[in-house]
């Protein structure tokens, strides 16, 4: 089967392989012609009413639910669950959640949260007396996105569309038909403004060794380049970027990744279950997955909750099987006994198709050994994996979160991204400052630390912000003091 751009302009198209996939990239030599055909379908963008874009939106959420509904999606359901090696339970949850990314009303609200008013984006608005701003599309807008979820490219270029920038998406191998399903529609709802979004929306998977990806990063005429995604590639593109003329700016959101805190007073069963779940959610796959556990109190408690933890992942685990190729079973199996040798306080499933661990130590990690040992044990690798470490004060979590990035376990990690706190509430404001001056984007309950608002910035950038520059008017005259 060969992978085809979803594109409205007229390109060239040269074959090519990914891996087993036959593909078809745009030509490098098309490039101009499309960006250029971009840049006029972004200028008429700017006279759509913020309603028309997002009703564009709320007609592509409406079109997957009826074929979601419908059946029709049963085999793409298939193929992605053994592309991204998330199970088929979790990929139908994932196909549920199409629809909340494509909302008119989050979107809405992700952009009153970053731009103030968001008629600014088709009109100029007051915001003082004589004083005025529009935001404008800072396009045209290049993603390139992860393949751990669906939803994460659909919400960069959600935004970028709504802010009216012509938008061209590099989705991942793994994801790349289910972002393409997502979006078709676009060139079928028949409206006005869904017919200029389709010409605002290029979807094209380039390989990273692709002429027409280094002529698009170090040469074409973009606006903005969203980067999703960690080394080396992310060195690459940066280094690319820095020789394009047009200088676009570069908006990068690395690697990442979530911890759980929870104290011996808020250990109860809600904690347990909210855990639990947010490890079997995308298999600690998200940026806000929890990773690693902390639990503030005695040895003995943590051990006590992490038999609770257990509990809730044989109960939750066990609805969503996860498939564990034969190479990584024993890896995990290589971890285990390395970590039963070091005497290491170990609980363990032995369901092949629910692979839990949990492992507790006191006071300081042990997973720097487990990766000395065994490099290919990568965070990635570690699928429903979790160390709870126990330490007696909230200051000893905070310097621990702290060092996490310079972990060897934790390797390829910029950052703790998200803290999931189960705490008591004064415990849980005080955390909060501590934890917001130690670099943490996102604090967050235990129990949905995965889920996001539409509020919330992305790594502590809003994006509408970063996909469009503001114009300003002023109409009153300033003062000039001393001077005239």
């Amino acid at each position: 089967m060969s992978l085809d751009p979803l594109c409205a302009h007229g390109v060239d198209l040269v074959p090519a392989r990914a891996g087993d996939l036959e593909i078809r990239e745009i030509a490098a030599a098309s490039l101009e012609r499309l960006i250029e055909a971009g840049i006029t379908a972004q200028r008429r963008a700017a006279s759509l009413g913020l309603e028309e874009r997002l009703s564009v939106f709320r007609s592509l959420a409406e079109a997957w639910q009826r074929r979601l509904s419908g059946g029709s999606l049963e085999n793409l359901m298939a193929d992605l669950a053994k592309s991204t090696g998330y199970s088929r339970r979790l990929m139908e949850a994932e196909f549920r959640l199409v629809g909340s990314a494509l909302d008119r009303g989050s979107l809405l609200r992700n952009l009153q949260s970053s731009l103030g008013d968001p008629a600014s984006l088709e009109r100029f608005v007051e915001t003082g007396p004589g004083q005025y701003v529009r935001h404008m599309p800072a396009g045209p807008v290049f993603i390139i996105s992860s393949g751990n979820s669906l939803i994460p490219p659909l919400i960069p270029t959600a935004l970028s569309l709504a802010t009216g920038n012509f938008t061209i998406l590099r989705p991942s191998l793994s994801n790349y038909r289910g972002v393409v399903e997502v979006l078709r529609p676009v060139q079928e709802i028949g409206t006005s403004a869904a017919k200029l979004f389709s010409e605002l929306l290029v979807i094209g998977y380039f390989r990273h060794d692709s002429p027409a990806l280094a002529e698009m990063l170090s040469r074409s005429r973009l606006g903005v380049i969203n980067f999703w995604g960690g080394e080396p590639a992310r060195t690459e593109v940066s280094r690319k970027v820095s020789e394009n003329p047009h200088h676009p700016r570069l908006v990068i959101n690395g690697p990442l990744t979530g911890v759980a805190v929870v104290d011996r007073d808020s250990a109860g069963r809600t904690a347990a279950e909210g855990l639990a779940a947010n490890i079997v959610m995308y298999d600690q796959q998200l940026c806000s997955s929890p990773t690693t556990a902390i639990f503030i109190g005695s040895h003995g408690d943590a051990v006590g909750f992490a038999q609770s933890t257990a509990e809730a992942l044989e109960a939750i685990g066990g609805q969503y099987p996860l498939p564990m190729p034969e190479g990584a079973a024993y890896a995990l199996q290589s971890a285990r006994r390395l970590l039963q040798f070091r005497g290491a306080t170990l609980i363990l499933s032995q369901s092949p198709q629910n692979l839990w661990t949990l492992v507790v130590s006191a006071g300081r990690s042990v997973m720097d050994e487990v990766a000395a040992s065994l490099p290919d044990f990568a965070l990635h690798a570690r699928r429903r994996f979790l160390e709870i470490i126990s330490v007696e004060d909230m200051d000893s979590a905070v310097r621990l979160i702290g060092s996490i990035p310079s972990m060897r376990a934790f390797r390829g990690i910029d950052r703790v991204q998200t803290v999931g706190l189960a705490l008591t509430p004064d415990r849980a404001g005080e955390m909060a400052g501590k934890l917001a001056e130690a670099g943490v984007y996102r604090i967050v309950p235990l129990v949905d630390m995965s889920l996001r608002s539409p509020l919330e910035p992305y790594d502590g950038v809003a994006i509408p912000s970063s996909f469009t520059y503001m114009a300003y008017r002023r109409t009153t005259g300033l003062s000039l003091g001393g001077f005239g």
